[in-house]
């Protein structure tokens, strides 16, 4: 079985590399190596395994405190989630273009083909903007992954060059009759489309009004008019992000601490960012009784302490690793709630000043 996960592993890694040379090679060359399986292969395995390893990732928008230990990296999301439909609009748009002008060709008529490459203009430029927002973490972490993240944008903008020179050269070979029109301006937007040096400068041309329509459609679903930009500004740890995140939250290791901080707020009722083994928590009550115990514990009976520690290693450290929701987090609040009060009932009889003991917990190692 590991032998398979090797191969996978090695395909997925190898095999977009490859592609990618293919890619540049077929650019150039006049000869094109397998240039239709090479384009194929591209867009069918490109698109799912950018998609794939980008929620492997698990990156989460900057609102949100990174959780260290819990299986997350250590980088907030390029893209706020909140902008995914007018980012895949884009895609979506670049994607089918270019499907239009490689497949249909000659097929189309001018004004189409424009508006194709206006389309995927828009989408290029955003490809771009994507590479540009990863550039600053390419050779930082997690250098595997990050790299990966732009193989696709970079095959599509060499793909779409290529198809765009492709269509522009046969257009030209095929020498199409212009047709006639009495009316001037007719007439004159006939002479400018069947042009082909002024495809270029239409497509740049056609991009804007293009961009107001796809933009109208989106804000009647709820999108803003400048998404596209926010989405990628609206966020922290990139090249391009304007937000700063909260520091670096732990709840690995810690029973009560995993809940604290998963839970909702409404429940577990978090007080406040403490500090424990020199890493920021979240720190509620029922954390801050259960600890002031165990403190009170290890003073007066020492071997007692040993012997909770024990158990609680044992079960609490594997428990926690299963709290991976908020509704699980808060179910585990209310079932400790009578173990809580045990504990502040043992405080509140043992304990000459129990709120100082409860209210200094995690303040600092």
């Amino acid at each position: 079985m590991a032998i398979i996960y090797v191969i996978i592993g090695s395909i997925c890694l190898i095999v977009p590399l490859i592609l990618t040379i293919l890619n540049i090679i077929n650019l150039f060359k006049k000869k094109k190596i397998k240039e239709n399986v090479v384009d194929v292969l591209i867009f069918l395995l490109g698109i799912p395994l950018t998609i794939l390893l980008y929620n492997m990732s698990g990156f989460i928008d900057y609102p949100e405190a990174l959780r260290l230990g819990g299986g997350e990296l250590g980088l907030h999301s390029p893209i706020a989630s909140w902008s995914y439909p007018t980012v895949f609009a884009i895609i979506g748009l670049g994607i089918i273009s270019y499907i239009l002008i490689r497949i249909k060709k000659l097929k189309l008529p001018p004004l189409i083909i424009v508006g194709a490459m206006s389309g995927i203009f828009i989408c290029s430029i955003y490809m771009i903007i994507w590479i540009i927002q990863l550039s600053n973490n390419i050779l930082e972490k997690y250098i595997f992954g990050i790299p990966y993240l732009t193989l696709f944008p970079i095959n599509y903008i060499l793909c779409s060059i290529r198809a765009e020179i492709e269509i522009m050269k046969k257009y030209k070979q095929e020498n199409i009759e212009r047709k006639q029109f009495n009316n001037k301006f007719l007439n004159f937007c006939s002479k400018l489309l069947y042009n082909i040096d002024n495809w270029p400068i239409l497509a740049i041309v056609l991009s804007i009004p293009l961009i107001v329509v796809l933009i109208s459609i989106l804000v009647v679903f709820g999108q803003r008019p400048d998404e596209a930009i926010k989405a990628i500004l609206e966020t922290s740890d990139w090249t391009l992000s304007t937000k700063v995140s909260p520091p670096p939250i732990t709840y690995d290791g810690h029973y009560l601490c995993t809940v604290s901080l998963r839970g909702h707020k409404n429940i577990v009722k978090p007080l406040r960012m403490g500090i424990r083994h020199g890493e920021k928590i979240v720190v509620n009550r029922q954390l801050c009784i259960a600890n002031a115990f165990e403190d009170l514990i290890k003073e007066k009976t020492p071997r007692f302490h040993h012997f909770i520690r024990n158990i609680y290693d044992k079960y609490g450290y594997p428990l926690s690793k299963h709290i991976n929701t908020s509704v699980q987090a808060d179910i585990t609040y209310i079932l400790m709630k009578p173990l809580e009060w045990i504990f502040l009932i043992v405080l509140y009889t043992f304990d000459v000043k129990p709120e100082n003991r409860i209210e200094t917990q995690y303040i600092g190692d």
